[in-house]
Formats: structure tokens, sequence, C-alpha cells
């Protein structure tokens, strides 16, 4: 195995990430973060989006050495891990406590063609409608990084009355999120109807839809295998806070 060492970001390197599901999220990380390292030692990869006084990293490796090599390259920072495996969970949470840890599958397209005609008005979501997309988020995802997702990233929306009751985003590394159905709205079918059709735009354009999904949301998985999207893996968020460690 080589040493770990920084490499460029190529077209042959975005689609080694789009050949495997796991590593799709570090393909939407290179093309849509700016200040984005890749590193690599042969076997194993890293992305790291350094942002002002902290980072997002994806880690794809089985190797403690690796790392410990990309920790060593995030301190000063608090650091997000986006989509990682259990392997890498649990090596990083036996040596630093978690500021805070979400368990999640990855579930990717399985190739199939969307075959649903819509019975409703759908249409992307305006990013007048930011704030509400926000209040639908646990997190309350902040207003700039919504608009954000909506400049770079198709959506979708269902409308009624000429307001939306349900709609989806794609988070700024593209995958799938941001899911939701006003109350008085639900269990009428209109997230499927949302869903698909954000799915189907995401492979017009010559992407592959992907979207990481809480372990306990039933519904939301249930649901996913609707829109052709099948499980591939275990994907953890969580954050450490490096910013002390020198």
């Amino acid at each position: 195995m080589q040493a770990m060492k920084k490499i460029p970001v190529t077209t042959q390197l975005l689609d080694y990430f789009r050949s495997s599901g796991e590593a799709l999220i570090m393909e939407g990380y290179c093309k849509y973060f700016d200040n984005v390292t890749v590193y690599n030692d042969g076997v194993s990869y890293a992305v790291v989006a350094n942002t002002n006084g902290s980072a997002e990293c994806c880690i794809y490796s089985e190797s403690t050495s690796f790392i410990d090599g990309v920790i060593r390259s995030v301190l000063g920072k608090a650091v997000k891990f986006c989509g990682v495996s259990q392997f890498v969970t649990d090596y990083i949470k036996s040596k630093y406590p978690f500021n805070w840890q979400t368990d999640c599958y990855l579930y990717v397209w399985n190739g199939e063609p969307i075959l649903h005609e819509s019975r409703c008005d759908l249409r992307a979501i305006d990013s007048g409608y930011a704030q509400q997309v926000s209040d639908g988020t646990h997190y309350r995802a902040p207003l700039d990084d919504i608009r954000e997702c909506l400049a770079l990233h198709p959506s979708s929306a269902a409308y009624v009355d000429g307001k939306p009751v349900c709609w989806c985003l794609l988070h700024k590394e593209g995958s799938l999120g941001m899911l939701y159905t006003l109350p008085e709205y639900r269990r009428q079918g209109y997230a499927l109807e949302v869903m698909t059709d954000i799915t189907a735009k995401v492979i017009k354009r010559g992407d592959i839809p992907f979207a990481y999904i809480v372990q306990d949301n039933i519904a939301s998985q249930n649901l996913a295998a609707k829109y052709n999207l099948k499980r591939a893996a275990v994907a953890n968020y969580f954050e450490i806070d490096l910013s002390g460690v020198k």
C-alpha cells in the first residue's frame, strides 16, 4: 500500500466514484464544493471539504492508518463525517468523543426506469419558500444553504391551490433530502409523487439518484423502493471536534 497523498480531481476519478454507490457522495463533493482535497493511498479514498474553521469529510476505507492520516489533516477543526461505513464510524468513535451521531442507510437507484404518471401539480420549489423548507428539517437547515441547493440542483414540490404542500430537494453534494409534507396533506400520496419526480429529474440530467435515510425511518425506507432506490450499505453521519487538537 502506498503512503497517503493528495491527488487531483480528474474525470477518471469522478468516473471511479460514480462506479461505486458508496462513493457517489465523493463525486458530489468534488463537483459542487469549493476547497476540496482528495486523499488516496492506492486503495482508500477520502474527500475533505474545508470551510472556515470546520470541515466535511467522506472516507472510503478499511485501513485504520489511512483514517488516522485523514484525521491528522483536519486537526484544529470541527469535522462532520458524511455517509461513512460502520467500520469507519466504530474506529473513529473508539478514539474520539462524538458531538452527535445519526445512523443511516444508503439507498441508490437500481437502474430501472421511472414509470410513474403524475396526478398532481408538480414543479420546482421557489427559493421564496426557503423558510418553510428549513422548518421541515429537524436540524433547521440554514436558509443560505437551501437557496444554494436550489440554485445548483433540481427540486420538486407538489402544489395545491398555488402553494407547495410536499417537497424534496437535493443536498449540496447531490443526495436526495429534506423531504417534507405538511401535516394536513399526509397519507395522500404526495411524497411518492414528489420523490418520483425528483428522481426522474436527477436521472435525466445524467446523474445517479441516491439518498441517506435514517435507520429508524421505516416509512421513508419503504417509500424508496417505490421510486426504484435500493438499500446499498450502512452509512453514518457524525461530528467530532478537533478544534483544540494540534
